[in-house]
């Protein structure tokens, strides 16, 4: 039997939308009695009584997040998972902190339309209607920015508004904002976080931003690392992807490494055969390459994020780049910055 420790975090740290994604995902569980959830829930969130927690048999792959009323039946149903080996998530002040943040969206609600604007367009315009709104308020809009879906998630983290529904198509992100009382809006920093902007597209400097990440992870720290403009090429991978592109991407694809391990050095590329040296001399020192670093960053839950915005200006798709990447603008940046007590641009 493999112990742990379970976590704890309070109701107010999630968003609707963020709990509603997790009971999606099988990840919700609800410890109240039947009574109590027939008379309300969290939607999609999957009932198991704490009396019958002895019988919750899931897949032990993912991590669950336990809830009841106020905390206290979720606590002993994380503690007793927890011995089980389940790595759990014991949701503080339950469903009667959600019912009091739980927001219906409003038919007078102002809308915009942000379609076509890049990153940090539709933030920052989104907070100056936002600014000039009353408590209570809320705006609808529309984006077709791909990293908005992350970015406003973190932005109403950062700011305290609520975050009232937010859906994504194939065509567009549509949220709905209600903006909220200015001494709610508390933002707490954390001295456990890393972050790395990762702008340069030579192999020495990949490769020294991989190192440190994964000294700080291993040293128990959050990590983040933002990819963006050359510095996208560390995600692709390893072997070249077909895609088909047209003009300026077709142009940016020419010049652009198609590999990571064909990214040129700072100093002395020589055409890159100072590429071919550095490798050479780091396998003969026993310094792990580039992708083996960043398989360990991987291993040990480093976040990468890709810039959106970046990838739309050079051409580079989801397809060219690795699949444990994550994808988002300056707003998903800035808020795990709010967790870090530094930040390295390199």
């Amino acid at each position: 039997m493999n112990n742990k420790k379970y976590n704890d975090k309070h109701m107010n740290d999630f968003s609707k939308v963020e709990l509603e994604h997790l009971a999606q995902r099988g990840q919700l569980i609800d410890v109240r009695t039947n009574e109590e959830y027939a008379l309300g829930h969290i939607n999609d969130a999957k009932l198991h009584p704490v009396e019958e927690i002895e019988t919750f048999n899931q897949p032990n792959d993912k991590t669950y997040y336990i809830y009841c009323k106020s905390g206290g039946r979720s606590a002993k149903a994380s503690s007793y998972l927890s011995q089980q080996g389940y790595d759990i998530v014991n949701v503080d002040g339950g469903y009667t902190s959600f019912e009091e943040k739980n927001v219906e969206i409003k038919a007078n609600r102002k809308q915009f339309n942000y379609s076509g604007m890049q990153c940090p367009g539709p933030i920052v315009n989104m907070s100056k209607e936002i600014k000039n709104s009353n408590v209570g308020d809320q705006i609808e809009v529309t984006v077709t920015d791909p990293g908005f879906h992350s970015d406003i998630q973190s932005w109403v983290k950062q700011t305290g508004h609520t975050l009232v529904s937010l859906e994504e198509s194939n065509k567009a992100i549509v949220a709905v904002i209600q903006k909220e009382k200015p001494k709610e809006l508390e933002v707490s920093h954390s001295a456990n976080g890393t972050t790395i902007v990762l702008f340069s597209g030579e192999l020495d400097k990949a490769i020294a931003a991989m190192i440190i990440a994964n000294g700080a992870k291993a040293a128990g720290r959050d990590v983040t690392i933002f990819f963006t403009f050359w510095g996208l090429n560390a995600l692709k991978k390893y072997e070249k992807v077909n895609v088909k592109k047209k003009g300026i991407a077709k142009m940016f694809d020419f010049m652009l490494p198609n590999s990571p391990v064909r990214m040129p050095i700072s100093k002395m590329n020589m055409f890159g055969l100072g590429n071919v040296m550095m490798r050479y001399v780091m396998k003969k020192k026993n310094v792990d390459s580039l992708p083996a670093l960043m398989n360990q960053a991987i291993e040990q839950d480093v976040k990468f994020i890709a810039c959106t915005m970046s990838m739309d200006v050079m051409g580079i798709t989801k397809e060219e780049l690795r699949d444990e990447v994550s994808y988002g603008g300056v707003g998903t940046y800035i808020g795990d910055t709010e967790q870090a007590s530094h930040n390295l641009f390199i």
